[in-house]
């Protein structure tokens, strides 16, 4: 399945959940970070008006590959700020995308808010576990699985976070089948149970 991303995303959450997602996201779509000139990370306690117009320049340039990324980690943002990556975002750049990993949306501006494809990040335990076992099931016990995971409601967006997090771990190639699916996993109207029964039959 060929992944189509959008040009910015806020990675909602904590900045270790926002960090494992990301490299799950990147590995999926065969981009390295590793003395990468296409890939620019600025991680600041708070991102200033500076940064903002630096970002900016770095973007307007050509990338050397196919695609340009860039990434803000940061856990304080003035208006002014925001206001100035607004003006980055307001015109997307062709092959060029953007992470926001902040806890928070509450606190961004609507106006940049809106501007980003929001994916909440976060994991626990419990999620871990079933992923595991997942993972260890025929396709006929997935199916299973999936019945008793709707049933019971149960959040679909850190079941797939997990499901990624261990085939990074694994180095296995079906975190390509996993990737494009969680992308649309914080949708609404995307049907979880279609989701997870697909992957029942994908996944080796």
């Amino acid at each position: 399945m060929e992944i189509h991303l959008h040009h910015a995303y806020l990675l909602e959450g904590a900045p270790l959940e926002g960090e494992r997602f990301l490299s799950s996201m990147l590995e999926g779509i065969g981009f390295s970070r590793k003395g990468n000139p296409d890939y620019a990370e600025f991680n600041e306690e708070a991102f200033s008006v500076d940064d903002a117009r630096r970002l900016r320049d770095m973007a307007g340039g050509k990338p050397f590959g196919d695609k340009k990324v860039f990434a803000v980690k940061t856990r304080r943002f003035s208006d002014g700020a925001q206001n100035a990556l607004l003006k980055t975002l307001e015109e997307p750049i062709l092959n060029t995308h953007f992470f926001l990993l902040f806890e928070d949306r509450e606190l961004l501006l609507p106006t940049l808010l809106s501007r980003l494809s929001v994916v909440r990040v976060g994991r626990g335990e419990e999620n871990n576990k079933e992923a595991e076992e997942f993972l260890t099931m025929n396709p006929s016990q997935r199916l299973l699985f999936v019945k008793k995971f709707i049933d019971k409601e149960k959040s679909l967006a850190p079941f797939l976070d997990s499901l990624l997090l261990i085939l990074r771990a694994k180095g296995s190639d079906d975190i390509k089948k996993v990737f494009p699916l969680r992308l649309y996993a914080d949708d609404p109207s995307a049907s979880g149970r279609l989701i997870l029964e697909h992957l029942s039959l994908a996944l080796r």
